[in-house]
């Protein structure tokens, strides 16, 4: 190929292909089949150069070589036709040659400055121990076992984002602008200078926020949730899309008095609730009864009262040692 059609090629891609560029074109390409399956390969990686990523969509690259076609085996037909239309015709071709190379163009630059702007992400990940992490605003992370969080590189100069997925503790650092924020399980947990902790398993349709600290904003992008304190526990339910605010016990000789409303509630829920809203440890003997539901209103009642009671409804027996309580199934003796 000499430099003068190399002029021609970069002008059509560019979009600045004038009407005698469009016929140099034309009669190199329909010169030799060598010349069309270069045309063809260039075409290829100029829609290549939008990557896989982009928001808008990729041109068609199908659908443009059999307009091209077409348009070729038309231009020889209206060759005969009066001088008009055929200058109708160059234009409506320029003006399509244009509009690809613009496209192209655009595509090119959008996958450069997504490549130079795009800040990678972090991600931190524990399986059988816990991990101590200092984020880059001088945020204490201690991350359970089975947890991840993920955060972008650019964390401490923009908005202080971290997705989270187990349970971590959070001591907020104040270096850096904005907020940190947490998102687990669909819900924010927007800080507002705290000591917290988050428990979002995926597995889990509990997802709760222990403050130990100061303050959060519990919200979802459906409902306004609900502002925690120090000392207290927000729950939210994935199933009910409800929240429910606990006071912490803060004396291990002194049980709180709360309400608690749980609507088809499945049992292992309702003993994470209890177990966060008392710091108490109960247990359940094995996972077959973990998924039993239950409806129960309690006002005010005395945590071993509430247990009887979810004891005897799903018939279960209930017994409390020294360190925790333990739910099981009651034994059926046959007579003999």
């Amino acid at each position: 190929m000499n430099n003068k059609m190399e002029n021609v090629l970069s002008r059509y891609f560019g979009g600045s292909a004038s009407n005698h560029d469009m016929q140099l074109l034309e009669i190199w390409i329909s010169s030799s089949a060598e010349n069309q399956l270069h045309f063809d390969e260039l075409t290829k990686l100029y829609v290549k150069l939008g990557g896989s990523e982009l928001i808008i969509s990729k041109p068609n690259t199908e659908i443009a070589k059999k307009s091209f076609m077409a348009y070729i085996s038309k231009s020889e037909v209206i060759q005969s036709d009066t001088e008009l239309k055929s200058k109708h015709i160059v234009f409506y071709k320029k003006w399509m040659y244009q509009a690809a190379g613009i496209l192209l163009l655009i595509i090119f630059s959008l996958s450069v400055w997504k490549l130079i702007f795009t800040e990678p992400k972090i991600v931190i990940y524990t399986k059988t121990n816990q991990r101590q992490e200092i984020l880059p605003d001088k945020t204490q992370v201690r991350l359970s076992k089975n947890s991840k969080i993920i955060y972008r590189s650019n964390f401490a100069n923009n908005r202080k984002i971290i997705q989270l997925e187990g349970e971590a503790n959070f001591i907020v650092g104040q270096k850096g602008e904005g907020k940190l924020q947490v998102e687990a399980g669909g819900t924010f947990i927007e800080d507002i200078g705290t000591v917290f902790t988050v428990e979002a398993y995926p597995n889990n349709n509990l997802i709760s926020v222990i403050v130990k600290d100061g303050e959060v904003h519990f919200f979802t992008k459906e409902n306004q949730g609900m502002r925690i304190k120090a000392n207290e526990t927000g729950v939210y339910n994935k199933k009910t899309r409800k929240f429910i605010l606990l006071a912490q016990q803060t004396n291990k000789s002194k049980v709180e008095l709360q309400h608690f409303e749980f609507i088809e509630m499945e049992l292992k829920d309702v003993i994470s609730t209890l177990c966060n809203a008392y710091n108490i440890d109960i247990r359940l003997s094995n996972k077959s009864i973990a998924k039993k539901h239950i409806t129960a209103n309690f006002d005010s009642e005395n945590v071993d009262v509430i247990l009887k009671i979810i004891a005897e409804t799903l018939d279960l027996k209930l017994e409390k040692n020294t360190n925790y309580y333990l739910l099981s199934k009651i034994d059926v003796k046959t007579s003999e």
